[in-house]
């Protein structure tokens, strides 16, 4: 095994050389959030082939930031079109990016520089009045996946290069959002337009290539000169290529035909005996989630006693060991490892596995012979889902898996289903409560459930500092077990596998499940 940084395992196999993060994933603009970790493999001269290409699971459903599923898989995507205004270096760390820098002035106010002498690739200027326009245009959008930006009051432009966000109650996660896809600002010019999904212009390090893309299947994005930091990005085409199954993304890594991909548990064998490098790290908390917590459809979903019930049916420990080639962790709990506040290792296994009192509970609540719901899945959450389903017939319920065809994801009709396979991918844990367990209704909470006592926890915590803070994130982690809002399975690890002869420094953002377009990916 080589070096290895926190707990992040970049190696090479032995011998010679074989799904799609939900969006539920969702972090979403949580989610291009927390700390990142990366995999060195050299850091020689730029020669070499000036193409970078990368397998994701699935195509951005547009490319406006606002509706597209924030992950790698659309994030790539994103970054590489607009940028963002902060970045993560290679430890995760903040630091500017097309914001020469952020204060915040208060605990309710926060302020940008915007770097000067930057345009969009139509030649509209890139400053504090198209920011604003930009924040205004997420505030005033429907039916978006996430919703970061209630706590934004007013956008104040201070003067050309200065804008100011005036907040209606402190939200510690808000530089995080600019992080993720709030920070990817496209020309005004292109929100006015109405085709911002299917037309990006933003001011980012690459530009999308229309004429060599095969919507669904290969985007190429050629290198923006005028990027403000354009000397840091080496290769000067990026190629991203889609693979919906992932043995079709294992036999394009071992052939050759890209460079960096995904992997999960059913190659990760194959990848281990092989030349490719591992870009191993924690990841998402997997798991069914049950968003009729009212039981509107599922009435059994509205008794604590029936969702605890469901946890105790599953092997947890067992599923991490089969479907994902014990590459996890398995976990009770939704806050993800890294993520902050509320990450509790004593809620891990809060509920072991235990059948016969599955039963017991089931009988008490008043469904002795059990009952049946429908729940979503992605492709590449399906053995997962079949696994749960196969643990919950033993006890007398049934999970219908929905399958969604190629190219949907968790932001494909929201609100529809009662139940989705689901891997949560909250790297920050401030985002957590109010992505999973609070209203409004999203990507990730899809009925817009509120808990109205880890409503009254979270209004505290993100008022409160230090030990206080900590002590009542820990209160709503324990909260949020107990009230067993999701089939948790636990945390499986992200897998990034990768052609060291051709790119080095891989970073991959918690809860994203490939490379961060903005940091690393160098020639070796």
């Amino acid at each position: 095994m080589k070096s290895m940084k926190s707990s992040t395992y970049p190696r090479r196999g032995a011998g010679r050389l074989a799904a799609v993060a939900a969006a539920v994933a969702l972090a979403i603009g949580l989610t291009g959030c927390g700390g990142g970790t990366s995999a060195t493999e050299g850091g020689g001269d730029s020669g070499g082939s000036s193409e970078l290409s990368i397998g994701y699971a699935f195509a951005p459903e547009t490319f406006d930031p606002i509706y597209a599923i924030a992950g790698a898989q659309a994030s790539a995507h994103i970054q590489a079109i607009y940028g963002a205004l902060i970045e993560r270096d290679a430890d995760g760390v903040e630091r500017p990016g097309m914001a020469e820098s952020w204060e915040w002035v208060d605990a309710t106010t926060l302020t940008f520089k915007i770097r000067p002498d930057m345009t969009f690739t139509d030649g509209e200027k890139y400053d504090a009045e198209a920011v604003k326009k930009w924040i205004d245009y997420g505030r005033a959008a429907e039916n978006t996946p996430y919703q970061n930006l209630s706590a934004v009051e007013n956008v104040v432009v201070e003067d050309p290069l200065t804008v100011t966000l005036e907040l209606n109650r402190p939200d510690p996660r808000l530089t995080k959002f600019f992080v993720g896809h709030m920070g990817a600002v496209p020309s005004p010019a292109s929100i006015d337009s109405g085709d911002l999904g299917i037309e990006p212009v933003g001011a980012g390090p690459y530009i999308l290539d229309a004429d060599k893309t095969v919507v669904d299947n290969t985007y190429t994005y050629e290198k923006n000169p005028d990027y403000w930091d354009a000397d840091r990005f080496e290769f000067d085409t990026l190629v991203i290529k889609i693979y919906t199954d992932a043995n079709a993304m294992y036999n394009a890594l071992a052939s050759g035909q890209v460079d960096v991909g995904y992997g999960n548990g059913s190659n990760y064998a194959a990848a281990d005996a092989s030349d490719l490098e591992i870009f191993s790290q924690p990841q998402n908390a997997n798991g069914i989630s049950l968003y009729d917590i009212d039981g509107v459809n599922v009435p059994a979903f509205a008794s604590k006693e029936v969702r605890q019930a469901l946890n105790y049916a599953i092997d947890k420990q067992s599923i991490i060991d089969t479907v994902f080639q014990g590459q996890g962790t398995a976990s009770s709990l939704g806050f993800t490892p890294g993520s902050g506040p509320g990450y509790d290792e004593s809620l891990l296994d809060y509920y072991e596995y235990d059948p016969e009192k599955a039963k017991s509970m089931l009988e008490e609540a008043g469904y002795p012979d059990g009952f049946s719901f429908d729940a979503v899945t992605l492709t590449k959450d399906q053995p997962m889902a079949e696994a749960v389903a196969g643990y919950l017939e033993e006890v007398g319920v049934t999970m219908n898996l929905v399958v969604r065809a190629p190219g949907e994801t968790a932001n494909t009709d929201i609100g529809k289903y009662d139940a989705a396979a689901a891997a949560m991918g909250l790297a920050d844990s401030f985002a957590t409560p109010p992505n999973l367990w609070l209203g409004p209704a999203s990507a990730t909470n899809q009925r817009g459930h509120e808990d109205a006592e880890i409503r009254a926890l979270y209004d505290q915590a993100i008022n409160a500092v230090g030990d206080e803070q900590a002590a009542l994130m820990e209160d709503i982690a324990q909260l949020s077990v107990e009230q067993a809002y999701g089939i948790q399975v636990g945390y499986v690890n992200s897998l990034t596998y990768y052609h060291a002869d051709k790119v080095a420094d891989i970073m991959v953002l918690p809860a994203h499940g490939g490379p961060y377009i903005l940091e690393g990916l160098t020639k070796p």
